[in-house]
């Protein structure tokens, strides 16, 4: 009889147990935040990865705490999510989500109201939740509450974080209007990732800003990074005022003179041909592009091999002097000697097609071919090759 009472005394120990943890979904992401709609809470999401030590501990000492697992279960709808496996890793690309364990709360529309990393301790972990528990954005459209000017500064650069890749002009506009805004002189790591990620000029609203706050900022960003980003700017406006918007042309003279001051002639002299190749591309203007390109890819040994097999597709694409092709074949065999797939050989094919040299086209068009059927691309072109007598 005592051993009945004692596994049954065991056994309702680690039932009440088990029950001071956080409650976590066992349903899709889809699902997840229908329930929180449903229910009117928000969504608390534990970003974590199988092998991360940190969110192990989480889940042994932090999710089992009554006062944690009573406030999250009775305030959020919760799921755990492994980031690397199915649709976790789909949700780490969405949310930005590069280290764990990774804290997210969501609205309604699954949208990031607030963020946290790492280990946490119960106490400050119950603070986040009480912080981050907001009812009233259940089922707001962020979007909609920045146009209307509500979000507050937390609101903010929440914002700017989740629309920073998918509309960066609102979200530039919305930092421009969150560093307006800020009063204390203090800056975080996320704060000068805001400012930096959307201080394009030094005509910008937020340049004045970084001038402003030089101090506060190299506590986080060395004062080396610092002077280069600043060079950087303004260097973007010399280049500026160096290109003459009516002939689409660039002064190299004016930049190479007068840049010297702000960065060493090799790393200026690279810069501006990155400069010089994105505007060229962008404004359609492939003669200067194919110049500038034969010039900055001189040296293959400097890049890798997706950026040799862009240039070298452009090439293949639009070129018509042999010489450039003579140039585009040499960075693709460099390619294709250690990295042979459909990208590669079927560039490789293309230029050898145009420079004449029908046998070696259509070896690599032949491979280019069997590679499509692995990687389901199309090989019309690569059959048309393959079909030229």
């Amino acid at each position: 009889m005592k051993k009945i009472t004692f596994f049954f005394l065991l056994f309702i120990f680690q039932f009440s147990f088990s029950q001071q943890s956080i409650k976590f979904e066992d349903s899709n992401f889809a699902a997840v935040l229908a329930k929180a709609k449903a229910e009117k809470k928000l969504v608390f999401m534990d970003a974590y990865a199988s092998w991360c030590g940190p969110c192990k501990l989480m889940e042994k000492n932090v999710f089992t705490d009554k006062n944690v697992a009573d406030f999250y279960n009775k305030n959020f709808i919760n799921t755990r999510v492994d980031m690397e496996k199915g649709e976790g890793r789909d949700l780490a690309m969405k949310y930005g989500v590069r280290s764990y364990p990774t804290f997210l709360f969501l609205n309604g529309e699954g949208e990031v109201v607030g963020k946290e990393l790492g280990y946490i301790q119960s106490k400050e972990f119950l603070e986040l939740g009480q912080k981050n528990n907001n009812p009233q954005l259940i089922n707001t459209n962020l979007k909609e509450e920045f146009l209307k000017g509500k979000l507050d500064q937390a609101g903010l650069l929440n914002f700017i974080n989740l629309y920073a890749g998918k509309d960066p002009v609102l979200a530039k506009k919305a930092s421009e209007k969150y560093f307006a805004n800020k009063k204390d002189k203090t800056f975080s790591g996320e704060e000068v990732n805001a400012l930096l990620n959307f201080t394009q000029s030094v005509d910008d609203a937020n340049y004045k800003v970084f001038l402003a706050n030089k101090a506060s900022i190299t506590e986080i960003l060395s004062e080396n990074n610092y002077t280069q980003f600043d060079n950087y700017l303004k260097l973007m406006k010399l280049v500026t005022t160096a290109t003459d918007e009516k002939t689409k042309t660039i002064d190299d003279t004016k930049i190479l003179k007068e840049g010297e001051k702000l960065f060493p002639k090799e790393e200026l002299v690279k810069n501006l041909g990155i400069y010089k190749l994105n505007y060229y591309s962008v404004h359609d203007n492939f003669p200067a592009y194919e110049k500038t390109a034969l010039e900055y890819y001189n040296n293959t040994d400097e890049f890798n091999n997706s950026e040799l097999l862009a240039v070298a597709g452009t090439f293949a694409e639009k070129s018509t002097d042999k010489k450039a092709l003579q140039a585009a074949a040499r960075w693709t065999e460099k390619v294709v000697m250690s990295q042979e797939n459909f990208d590669s050989t079927s560039i490789l094919a293309l230029l050898y097609d145009k420079l004449g040299k029908k046998e070696e086209a259509k070896m690599f068009a032949g491979m280019a071919a069997n590679f499509a059927k692995e990687e389901n691309k199309d090989a019309a072109k690569m059959n048309e090759i393959l079909n030229k007598k």
